[in-house]
């Protein structure tokens, strides 16, 4: 009867050891967790920054074609786009979606208004 007093003494403190070993385990899972969302959150911030940075690259160097094929009004109008990207914009979503349409569209209603000034 000692003898399994003992036993059940020291299969309560066993298992007493394994859930805190449990507890233990499901904590560091808890923190790994977190810090993979805090990595996730930091990998689309990145990301978002390099959406930005490659808008402001594409009107850059369509400032700079413009100014070499000597387009000063044109690239006057682009020089105004790339003053409004700024970050962080509520907008910038869009933005980012679109940036080759929003030079495609500044190209094209440059050349619709140089188009009417030529045919006045």
């Amino acid at each position: 009867m000692e003898r399994l007093k003992t036993d059940m003494i020291e299969i309560g403190e066993g298992q007493k050891r394994i859930r805190e070993g449990q507890r233990e385990i499901r904590q560091k899972f808890e923190e790994i967790g977190s810090e993979c969302r805090r990595l996730k959150e930091e990998t689309i911030n990145i990301a978002k920054q390099s959406d930005y940075n490659q808008v402001r690259i594409n009107l850059m160097f369509s400032i700079l074609k413009a100014r070499e094929d000597n387009n000063i009004a044109h690239a006057d109008h682009l020089t105004g786009l790339l003053r409004l990207v700024i970050f962080p914009s509520p907008f910038l979503f869009l933005i980012l979606e679109i940036s080759d349409f929003i030079i495609n569209l500044a190209n094209a209603s440059y050349r619709g208004k140089h188009k009417l000034t030529n045919s006045k």
